[in-house]
């Protein structure tokens, strides 16, 4: 079995002492067809769950739980599960002409070292007066956002996604920590600006991939998505 180490954005710092994430360091094996039939399995897709079930046929440390992820670890994951699998070529569309991005140049962004064994952080709302302490998400955390948000879409109602997420990422107020006051807060008392700063500094902070690239002149994401697994990606 072929395998490879891969290093963690969040350098394993927002995990705690007895997780297998606490170290950093995640050993993957390359793909076969058998994980690529993964790729493929619509029931996988038309739940949403391919990518995760595609991380646990190829993660090999043992003991890891891919829901426990932060967001930017499975990024990181999942970036270098493509490259093991297709190579680092990756084409992309834009504005109608095609280009060649080269996965390996990919860089890591955040400051794990304001992290020790935690995936929380303190921040100070400054027009607000209030201090706050602040979760790194995880993927599972990011997932049930999304499926509440689809939900509320489906009815007609507003997404309220904001809310839900900064509901999720405050996790203690001044001291409290009631989930239902938390939001009530953020829907009816968060200031927009006090808002914005917050989401910025979290950005700022948090352990992950830049998945943005300048083509032509234009700043571009890179999905990692269903079609990424495909060695070219047609926008």
């Amino acid at each position: 079995m072929l395998t490879e180490i891969v290093t963690l954005p969040s350098q394993g710092r927002l995990y705690p002492d007895d997780s297998p994430l606490s170290s950093g360091e995640v050993e993957i094996r390359y793909m076969t067809t058998k994980d690529e039939d993964i790729l493929t399995t619509q029931s996988y897709i038309q739940k949403g769950i391919m990518l995760d079930k595609l991380l646990e046929s190829v993660i090999v440390t043992k003991g890891v739980n891919v829901d426990d992820l932060t967001v930017g670890d499975k990024q990181a994951l999942l970036l270098q599960t493509r490259v093991l699998g297709y190579g680092s070529t990756y084409d992309i569309k834009v504005n109608g002409k095609r280009h060649t991005v080269d996965l390996t140049k990919i860089k890591e962004k955040g400051r794990p070292d304001l992290f020790e064994n935690s995936p929380y952080i303190d921040y100070k709302l400054s027009k607000a007066d209030k201090q706050v302490k602040l979760k790194v998400l995880t993927s599972k955390e990011s997932q049930e956002i999304s499926d509440e948000v689809s939900v509320l879409e489906e009815k007609g109602l507003p997404t309220n996604e904001l809310t839900l997420t900064l509901s999720k990422i405050i996790v203690n107020l001044n001291g409290e920590t009631d989930e239902g006051k938390i939001r009530k807060f953020v829907s009816e008392d968060l200031l927009a600006i006090d808002s914005l700063a917050l989401r910025q500094y979290l950005e700022l902070v948090t352990p992950d991939i830049d998945l943005s690239v300048e083509i032509g002149g234009e700043e571009v994401e890179i999905p990692i998505g269903i079609n990424f697994f495909y060695p070219s990606y047609k926008a």
